[in-house]
């Protein structure tokens, strides 16, 4: 897995760098290299859909075969750690900003 890497200076972000710009809710993304500004590719902001689908999957079953509340949220807590982890290796960056669909 790598991290995202400019589209114009062709330099990899550390896994820090690109967690800080996750939280910028900006289009446009500053690279730190070059300045330059870099857009979020279409097919990385649909893989970004995916992650927060498996709550939805991980209740199915949990709830149907009727395991404790407590082993639900421990399964949470693992999933938003997995997902934090690896969300900054989603990502994959354009000089040009997509439609999303």
């Amino acid at each position: 897995m790598k991290t995202p890497i400019c589209a114009n200076c062709k330099k990899n972000w550390s896994w820090k760098t690109t967690w800080k710009q996750t939280f910028t809710f900006k289009q446009a993304i500053t690279c730190l290299h070059c300045g330059e500004k870099q857009y979020i590719t279409k097919s990385s902001r649909q893989k970004l859909c995916l992650p927060p689908m498996i709550f939805a999957l991980i209740n199915v079953p949990f709830l149907s075969f009727g395991v404790d509340f407590f082993y639900l949220s421990i399964a949470y807590v693992i999933c938003i750690i997995c997902i934090f982890i690896l969300m900054p290796f989603l990502y994959e960056l354009s000089n040009e900003n997509d439609a999303l669909w």
